[in-house]
């Protein structure tokens, strides 16, 4: 029988969307890159050109940027009332989205409403689509699903994902089979790990270097460290320190991570003055960079199924056999329909 640990290595989310952090890093290096060099080009190519060109966000300041529109993510969907599973899975759509996507290219204030819907669907959550517009002003259906096959390619076509919350209530019941601690302290832990499951590594990019358990265990070590030590004892009894070091350090690291953005902060940073100020000055520099040929993305699907219409069109070269015959088959068809009405006046042809 396969492993816990095995069966997750063989998920979407290991094989596509786990990387070191040296590589995620270079990843949206890139990403930046090849969108300065997009946008400039087709910049210059308006009418009229731009010159001087904008100052481009780096990817420093585009990662501020998506933190940032994750946690209004969260926020929307909060006041959504969506499940917590459809949250965490419509933030990590996001933040998946933009690591090979630059958001000078695709706006993410649309993209984060197009990903909560779509999380819905992922979720097996069904909202009708013109009830979920009109919970945003200004917001209509189809810019909703506008950008849905986009934020697919995006994401690699990978909707699975896999979060730490199960593996929470396991680790719970673990705890109190156990028998060490009175259900008041684990309770309380339970409570304070799941806070910080539903903000923490949604807003940071601790699914990308972590496995769904080892976010929980760092996020359960936030909440009460005891508990951590007490099944890692349990565990690893028979292993040696050396294995339950090296898992520890994997979990110590998470939660460093994690402990950057605590739960607290949804209310005490973001949406304050000092995360607006620190926010307003990037939105100004987003407006004025921003891919225009993406800005519109509704257009940009319109434009997009004219063109597919266009290559399904037969060529001009290829001839129909009517064609071959000398007669086109429209004349051939009205030609076998004249035909019949003049053996008989009924209106349903012949008698058979």
């Amino acid at each position: 029988m396969a492993t816990e640990d095995a069966r997750y290595r063989q998920s979407s989310q290991y094989r596509l969307w786990s990387f070191t952090p040296s590589h995620l890093s270079a990843l949206r290096e890139k990403t930046n890159t090849l969108a300065r060099t997009q946008i400039s080009n087709r910049l210059r190519a308006s009418s009229p050109p731009v010159d001087p060109l904008p100052d481009f966000l780096s990817p420093a300041e585009e990662y501020s940027l998506l933190t940032f529109f994750t946690v209004e993510l969260l926020r929307a969907a909060a006041f959504c009332q969506l499940p917590t599973d459809i949250q965490a899975t419509a933030a990590i759509f996001l933040r998946r989205f933009y690591v090979t996507n630059s958001i000078m290219t695709y706006p993410p204030t649309t993209l984060l409403k197009t990903c909560l819907f779509f999380g819905c669907k992922a979720e097996g959550y069904y909202m009708r689509l013109q009830k979920f517009a009109e919970k945003f002003p200004n917001t209509t259906g189809e810019e909703v699903i506008a950008a849905e096959y986009v934020l697919c390619q995006g994401i690699r076509f990978a909707f699975d994902v896999r979060h730490p919350f199960r593996a929470l209530e396991g680790a719970v019941m673990e705890l109190r089979r156990l028998g060490d601690f009175d259900d008041d302290r684990i309770n309380k832990a339970h409570k304070r790990t799941r806070d910080i499951l539903k903000f923490s590594p949604l807003v940071t990019d601790a699914y990308f270097h972590y496995t769904p358990s080892q976010i929980m265990l760092a996020a359960l070590s936030m909440a009460d460290e005891g508990l951590v030590q007490r099944m890692m004892r349990e565990a690893f009894s028979g292993e040696g320190e050396s294995a339950k070091d090296k898992v520890m350090g994997a979990i110590q690291s998470c939660r460093a991570m994690m402990e950057q953005e605590p739960p607290e902060r949804m209310a005490d940073y973001w949406g304050t003055t000092e995360s607006k100020n620190m926010i307003k000055p990037l939105n100004r520099m987003l407006r004025k960079c921003r891919d225009p040929d993406r800005v519109d993305l509704i257009a940009l699907q319109k434009a997009r199924r004219e063109q597919a219409q266009q290559k399904t069109k037969p060529k001009p070269g290829l001839k129909d056999d009517g064609a071959v015959l000398g007669v086109s088959l429209e004349e051939e068809r009205e030609s076998k329909r004249r035909k019949v009405a003049s053996k008989t006046d009924d209106v349903f042809g012949p008698p058979l």
